[in-house]
C-alpha cells in the first residue's frame, strides 16, 4: 500500500529514520491504512494527509513562516509573548529582567524562524532563555525543547510517552497503530528535538482546583505558577499552569480558539483528527476536562473581575482570551501579523 512511488515523495521527511525504524514505519502505515479504510477513508485519502504534513511543514518554514501573535503587558516590567505558529500549537515567551521563559515550544522545525522573528519584532533572541517547560508530550508543544540552552521541564510521563515513541502512551485505546504511526510521521516531519535529560515536576497532589489536582508549583521572575495534573483526555501526562496574580491560565490542549485560527492552520490542525480518529486519546475525558476548565475560568474570571481584571485563557492554539458575556471564548486582543521578510 505504501508504494515505491509514495514513499520516494515523502523521502526528504523521513531521512533521519534508521533502516530498522523505516521498516517498522512502513509495516505501521501499511496497518494504518487499511484500518482507516475499513472506517471510511479511502487508501488513497489517507496517504495524501500523511504527505500533507510534510509539504505544509516544508512550506511554512524558512520563507514562508507567518504567525499571529499577541503582545500582553504584565506586571513589573515583564511581557507576554503568545505566538501562533504555522502549524501546531502556540510558542508561549515571557519577556522578564530575569530573562525569558518558554511555555511549550512548537515544532523542532521552527525553531529557528521563531528566534528570526523575535528579532524582528524587537524581542531580543533564545540566548537568555532561563526556563522551558513543556505541558506534554505532542510535537508541536516539545519538540523544540532541546534546542534551548536550558534543561526543559515536563511531567514524568510525558519523557516515558517520548521515550515509547507513541502518542497513545499509557491510554490504550484500541488505536495503538495509528497512535504510533501518527506520531513517528509527526515527530519525524517536525524534525522533534527533545534532550535526553530532562527535569520533571513533583506528582503527588497538594491541593486541589475543580478536578484537578495542584501537583507542583514553581517561581520565575516575579510570578508563581501551579501545576495542575490534567485527567488525560488529550495525552497522559498532560498539565495546565495558573498564575493568579497575573489571572494567566494556560490549558494547553484541553481549551482551544479554534475559530481564532487561519483556514490554513484549521486545516493543517485536522489532520491529526483524520488519521487517528480522534486526536484526543479518551474524548469522553477530554469532553470532562473542557467542561471542567470553562466552569473553573468562569469562577476565576468573576473574582478578577471585582479588582478590574479579567482571566487570561491561554489556549494550547489560537489566540489568548477572555470569556464574553456568553461564556465563550473571545480574543482578548487583536493579534499582529508576522511574516518572514517583514520588518
Amino acid at each position: 500500500m505504501l508504494d515505491t512511488g509514495f514513499l520516494k515523495r515523502i523521502a526528504p521527511y523521513i531521512e533521519p529514520l534508521t533502516e530498522e525504524a523505516l521498516a517498522e514505519y512502513i509495516a505501521e502505515g501499511e496497518e494504518s491504512v487499511h484500518i482507516r479504510e475499513k472506517e471510511g477513508l479511502s487508501p488513497e485519502e489517507y496517504l495524501q494527509l500523511v504527505e500533507s504534513i510534510g509539504l505544509y511543514l516544508g512550506k511554512t518554514t524558512g520563507a514562508g513562516f507567518d504567525s499571529h501573535y499577541q503582545r500582553i503587558a504584565l506586571r513589573n516590567d515583564k511581557t507576554l509573548l503568545v505566538i501562533q505558529l504555522p502549524g501546531g500549537g502556540n510558542l508561549n515567551v515571557f519577556l522578564t529582567p530575569a530573562g525569558k521563559m518558554i511555555l511549550d515550544t512548537g515544532y523542532g522545525c521552527y525553531y529557528h524562524d521563531c528566534e528570526r522573528m523575535l528579532k524582528t519584532i524587537g524581542a531580543g533572541d533564545f540566548s537568555d532563555v532561563k526556563s522551558v517547560v513543556c505541558t506534554h508530550g505532542d510535537a508541536d508543544h516539545c519538540g523544540a525543547s532541546g534546542f534551548f540552552p536550558v534543561t526543559p521541564v515536563m511531567h514524568p510521563v510525558t519523557k516515558a510517552l517520548l521515550e515509547d515513541g507513541s502518542r497513545g502512551y499509557a491510554s490504550p485505546n484500541g488505536r495503538e497503530i495509528l497512535e504510533k504511526f501518527y506520531t513517528t510521521t509527526i515527530n519525524t516531519y517536525s524534525r522533534m528535538n527533545v534532550p535526553e535529560k530532562v527535569c520533571f515536576c513533583k506528582t503527588e497532589p497538594i491541593a486541589n482546583r475543580g478536578l484537578f489536582s495542584v501537583i507542583d508549583t514553581f517561581s520565575f521572575a516575579d510570578m508563581r505558577f501551579e501545576v495542575w495534573s490534567s485527567l488525560g483526555g488529550h495525552i497522559a501526562g498532560q498539565v495546565f499552569l495558573y498564575e493568579p496574580e497575573e489571572g494567566l491560565l494556560f490549558t494547553s490542549d484541553a481549551l482551544l480558539n479554534f475559530a481564532t485560527l487561519t483556514k490554513e492552520r484549521a486545516d493543517y490542525s485536522s489532520i491529526a483528527d483524520s488519521m487517528i480518529g480522534s486526536v484526543n486519546v479518551n474524548s469522553e475525558t477530554a469532553r470532562v476536562e473542557r467542561r471542567e476548565l470553562m466552569r473553573v475560568a468562569k469562577e476565576f474570571d468573576e473574582e478578577l473581575k471585582k479588582t478590574g481584571r479579567r482571566l487570561l485563557i491561554c489556549c494550547g492554539h489560537g489566540a489568548v482570551s477572555v470569556l464574553d458575556e456568553n461564556g465563550m471564548l473571545s480574543p482578548y486582543s487583536e493579534p499582529l501579523y508576522y511574516a518572514a521578510g517583514s520588518s
